[in-house]
């Protein structure tokens, strides 16, 4: 009797716990268009039951308690919904959800730097967006330059190349600047004569997002991009104007005034970025020196925007950019040279840039692209004495065709670059003009081989004028075997070949890049985990863990020979760069969290030794959080910590922490900022003198920490 008891028990327990965990089958989709919508989060409210839609807009939640249960659905750009039910439901029935648009005009994030504006979930490229808010969020706070903005990131290093002009630079992976191709919208023209100065001084206002992508980028854009590649896309006119304006003013005499708008007439849409930045001599430590030099910078950006039918659009753009700055001694910066003081560094510059690039939907399977850019780069430089005037002439052309066949997405295409530099004036005569031309083909193919496998794989092949041909294979992959983790790994070469101006400033004792001097050639490999969750129901959960690899060889160097003329030679070491990168993002209600950690090992091996790169941080910590009050405050503090960092001969310098701090008030015109850079006053001035020699012939230390110590800025931004 009591063993049949103990059945009808067992039996009963079992059901009823059966019928208390229920499974709720769901689709949710786009209300607008009835399309599904990826990556949607769908949770029970008050449990920790959640998951996030699939590639169809499917999810299933399971163990859902009997009883009356809210579902709480949200996903980016769609209004935030709650349906109740009340469980057990029909656990084959498969119920539709569809979302509301919210009103604002949020997109989702799209790679335009893979050709085939992929959702960056679904790419095999590992490419880390920072996208229109963060460039709202950056306007605000450093409206005169990206150089903060990029240097949040743990895998991203900006160097100041120079203590005399202030002139940054960027390093990714562990290696130097140069192998860190810039674009603008697509336009590789930072190069050579052109790329020495002033890339940073973008503002942020003007761009709509910035996308990074890490190792190799060969096939589509030539074999410079071997650490990494970062492109800057300029904003296009909305459904409705915009109209902004911005002020600041620092601790440093910095002043800054920006303005943006655009708007659409009919058919025809135009954009509009004016800004002017004024920044004043600082001799920070009191060494007589400037540590921040005098400079003036002004930049316009009009672009228009032409529909010529549905399947036509033209956009048209010029750019025209006037820099002046002037380092040296703080009192011949102030008074004039003389003497005593005789020690003055000025360097104006002119850039001016015409592009044009049309788009022709020819049918839902072909896109056909042509894109042009022309640049002129005029530096007049005096180096105490020293005349340096050159102009450098640069083009762009691009015809591609996107082909979309059912598991295929191929891109095909052929490019014409050249480079022309005319020495106007120098007060020697080694150095003088050249002319570099390359042309190049490629292809590239994204294969869906399944819904969690992507491949990419790609062939360019360049013929240079004067250094011949190169071929760059590229291959990628993305797994992902379920909707919360992804892999991906990817593999491509590139090549650099010789310019002076990659290696040095322009100088009375420069020569011209001799015969004798082979190209660079590199291969590395890329790898990524990315895991993505929801806890809790409210708090977003991403980690990303990259690894990477890098090896160059015939690195081309700066030499100097017994009269201290400046030429281009082959070093007689290999680069090896490898290392990971970890970073995490969370966000829960009002709060967003980001933590970061680099750690590479970057060495020019010799036969029998290694010394360690000059410059890169083996270990660099980076962590931002921010606190939001919708519509009313945004507080944010920032940390990084840099630590084994060399300089020349396996020097090690001082390790350092950065930290920053930021409050803005919103209000319905707009916002005002108040924002502290280095908090701890962290200086190189602290651990060593920057200036040695005389005032007549002074010698500048190498620079590898900041210059200018604290700076306080106040900024306001004005929407209309």
């Amino acid at each position: 009797m009591k063993f049949k008891i103990t059945i009808i028990s067992l039996f009963i327990l079992i059901t009823v716990t059966t019928h208390a965990q229920n499974n709720f089958r769901a689709v949710v989709k786009d209300s607008a268009g009835h399309e599904p919508l990826v990556g949607a989060t769908v949770s029970v409210e008050g449990t920790n039951i959640a998951d996030i839609t699939n590639d169809k807009g499917s999810v299933t939640l399971r163990k859902v308690p009997d009883g009356e249960q809210t579902i709480v659905i949200y996903a980016f750009a769609h209004k935030k919904t709650k349906i109740t039910y009340t469980f057990p439901l029909d656990s084959k029935k498969t119920i539709t959800i569809f979302l509301p648009e919210t009103d604002t005009n949020l997109d989702e994030v799209v790679i335009t730097t893979s050709r085939t504006n992929s959702r960056i979930e679904d790419s095999p490229t590992m490419v880390e967006v920072m996208g229109q808010e963060e460039m709202d969020e950056e306007s605000a706070v450093v409206p005169g330059n990206i150089s903060s903005l990029l240097g949040d990131l743990s895998i991203i290093t900006v160097q100041h190349t120079s203590p005399i002009n202030g002139n940054e630079a960027i390093r990714m992976q562990g290696l130097d600047s140069k192998y860190t191709q810039i674009m603008r919208d697509g336009m590789p023209l930072f190069g050579g004569f052109s790329g020495s100065l002033g890339v940073l001084s973008i503002p942020p206002l003007d761009l709509k997002q910035v996308e990074i992508i890490k190792g190799a980028a060969s096939t589509l854009y030539g074999g410079g991009a071997i650490g990494g590649l970062i492109n800057l896309i300029s904003k296009t006119p909305g459904e409705t104007p915009e109209a902004t304006i911005t002020a600041s003013a620092s601790s440093l005499g910095e002043g800054n005034l920006n303005a943006y708008t655009s708007g659409k007439l009919n058919k025809t849409g135009y954009t509009l970025f004016a800004g002017a930045n004024v920044k004043q001599a600082q001799d920070i430590n009191g060494d007589g020196f400037a540590e921040v030099p005098k400079n003036t910078n002004y930049t316009v950006h009009p672009r228009l925007f032409f529909e010529v039918n549905p399947k036509t659009k033209i956009i048209l753009s010029f750019t025209s950019t006037y820099d002046s700055r002037t380092g040296g001694d703080i009192q011949a910066i102030d008074f004039g040279p003389d003497d005593a003081h005789p020690f003055i560094q000025t360097e104006n510059t002119y850039r001016n840039t015409l592009d044009f690039s049309i788009v022709n939907k020819h049918s839902h399977k072909h896109t056909f692209s042509f894109k042009a850019a022309g640049s002129a780069y005029e530096r007049d430089a005096d180096y105490s004495g020293a005349i340096f005037n050159g102009i450098q002439y640069s083009s762009y052309s691009e015809l591609n065709d996107v082909i979309k066949l059912k598991k295929h997405t191929m891109v095909l295409g052929l490019n014409f670059i050249s480079e022309n530099f005319v020495l106007v004036q120098n007060d020697s005569t080694r150095f003088g003009n050249y002319d570099n031309y390359t042309a190049g083909s490629f292809i590239q193919d994204d294969w869906n081989i399944s819904s969690k496998l992507i491949m990419q794989m790609g062939m360019r092949y360049d013929y240079h004028f004067t250094f011949n041909s190169f071929y760059l294979p590229r291959v990628s992959f993305l797994y992902k075997p379920n909707r919360k983790i992804s892999f991906r790994l990817a593999g491509g070469s590139g090549y650099k070949t010789p310019n002076m101006f990659d290696l040095a400033a322009p100088s009375r004792y420069l020569n011209p890049v001799g015969i004798e001097v082979k190209s660079e050639n590199a291969y590395g490999a890329n790898a990524d985990i990315i895991y993505h969750t929801v806890l809790f129901e409210a708090l977003n959960l991403q980690i990303d863990q990259a690894f990477y690899y890098a090896h160059i060889t015939n690195p081309i160097v700066l030499q100097t020979d017994t009269t201290q003329n400046l030429f281009a030679a082959n070093a007689d070491y290999k680069t090896n760069s490898y290392g990971t990168d970890t970073y995490a993002r969370l966000t829960y209600k009002q709060v967003e969290v980001y933590l970061g950690y680099n750690h590479t090992e970057s060495r020019q091996k010799f036969d029998t030794t290694f010394i360690n790169t000059p410059f890169n941080p083996k270990d660099k910590f980076s962590s931002v959080i921010t606190y939001t009050v919708e519509e009313k405050w945004r507080f944010a503090l920032e940390a990084a910590f840099t630590a084994n960092q060399y300089i020349y001969n396996n020097d090690k310098v001082n390790d350092f922490w950065f930290m920053a701090a930021m409050i803005e008030r919103k209000f319905k015109f707009g916002s005002i900022v108040l924002n502290c850079e280095n908090l701890l006053n962290n200086k190189q001035s602290k651990y060593e003198s920057l200036v040695e020699g005389t005032k007549q012939k002074p010698v500048f230390k190498p620079v590898w920490n900041s210059l200018e110590g604290r700076v306080i800025n106040l900024s306001l931004k004005w929407t209309l």
